[in-house]
C-alpha cells in the first residue's frame, strides 16, 4: 500500500490503477492488476477522468 501511494504520489494525483501498476512493474515490484485496483479503491485514490461529458 505504501508503494502505491508513492507511486500515485508520484504522479501528483494523474495516475488510474493501470499506470500506477506499470509504474510498480518497472520498479521490479511483481504485482497484479487487480490487486492494484482492489487497494487503491480501499484507499479512496482515484486518477484523473478524461473524455467523460456530463449528460444533461
Amino acid at each position: 500500500m505504501a508503494a502505491i501511494t508513492r507511486a500515485f504520489d508520484v504522479s501528483r494525483a494523474r495516475y488510474g490503477a493501470r499506470k500506477v501498476w506499470h509504474q510498480l512493474r518497472r520498479e521490479g515490484r511483481d504485482i497484479a492488476r487487480c490487486t492494484v485496483e482492489r487497494l487503491m479503491r480501499a484507499m479512496g485514490l482515484q486518477g484523473v477522468v478524461r473524455g467523460t461529458k456530463g449528460v444533461s
